[in-house]
């Protein structure tokens, strides 16, 4: 099971980063695009280090169970906007 969950996570990982850089470029100009795709890269991989070390602290400190959990409120903060974008965004 765990090895199928981590392949699982690569494959879901790659599908968002991908759409993410995808939607990032989507909302600038041309001009503007090579900068915001930097830094949308930078912060996306920053957070990615900083959420590692928070998940090894909580699995510590709290156990696995507790490490699951704290994925629902990040779930909820990206698949909202989404869910908001596809019924009223743009046609």
């Amino acid at each position: 099971h765990f090895w199928g969950s981590l392949a699982l996570l690569g494959i879901g990982w790659n599908f968002s980063f991908i759409g993410a850089t995808a939607m990032v470029t989507d909302c600038h100009t041309p001009a503007e695009r090579g900068k915001a795709q930097g830094m949308n890269d930078f912060f996306v991989f920053a957070a990615t280090a900083a959420v590692s070390f928070l998940a090894g602290s909580i699995l510590h400190n709290s156990g696995w169970q507790a490490v699951n959990w704290m994925i629902f409120p990040a779930l909820a903060l990206i698949l909202v906007p989404l869910l908001w974008q596809g019924r009223y965004g743009r046609n």
